[in-house]
């Protein structure tokens, strides 16, 4: 599956098993130019104790899609317009209006976000409806994916399942699977062993539908 995905889901993808592994919430998000050639990647930094001059860490406000589109400008970026953000999850409010004001025109999200996602204002905003912005997700394996390594996350930050029942309701798999790997402890065990994101997700994936 890895190596079928196209290359925005590749770095997303990327920056979520990165984020996991600083043991902040698992999002990622990537920005490709008009020739899909990588431009940005940004990750979830709140739980970081490091990043660069250009990111945002240890503050609520440090989202993945944050910090990838701050790694842009649209003097060094005229066409940005054309470009596409990839992201792990949908995004949510401070998210997607950092999209709207941020010059982005294309959204891509793996996982639909019941509990906190935000693309609904593409359409309930007349400011925004001006932008033109095109959305499109959920994409089902890469939402089972996600959703399992999201679930995870929540058991082992928080060890409550208020936020993961409410996607529960939409992708059961994906909740179901991030229950097992948990309690097996699996993926802090490929954390620690700094396993690559390629082989964390093939391992998901080949998991997403057993019984």
């Amino acid at each position: 599956m890895w190596n079928d995905l196209e290359v925005g889901w590749q770095a997303a993808f990327g920056s979520a098993w990165n984020a996991f592994k600083e043991k902040t919430i698992p999002i990622g998000a990537a920005i490709v130019n008009e020739q899909d050639v990588l431009v940005s990647t940004g990750q979830n930094k709140i739980y970081s104790k490091q990043g660069n001059p250009k990111e945002i860490y240890q503050h609520h406000l440090a989202h993945a899609e944050i910090n990838a589109i701050l790694k842009l400008n649209e003097e060094e970026h005229p066409n940005i317009r054309q470009y596409t953000l990839y992201a792990v999850m949908e995004p949510c409010p401070l998210c997607f209006g950092a999209i709207v004001m941020g010059s982005i025109r294309h959204v891509k999200y793996a996982a639909r976000d019941t509990w906190a996602g935000a693309t609904i204002l593409n359409s309930r905003s007349e400011y925004i409806q001006s932008k033109k912005i095109k959305v499109e997700g959920p994409f089902a394996d890469l939402e089972k994916i996600q959703i399992a390594l999201q679930t995870y996350f929540e058991y082992e930050r928080f060890r409550t399942d208020i936020v993961v029942k409410r996607w529960e309701t939409h992708c059961e798999t994906g909740v179901k699977l991030g229950r097992n790997l948990f309690a097996a402890g699996t993926l802090r065990k490929f954390a620690n062993d700094n396993c690559t994101a390629g082989h964390v997700m093939d391992y998901m994936f080949e998991r997403i539908d057993k019984k």
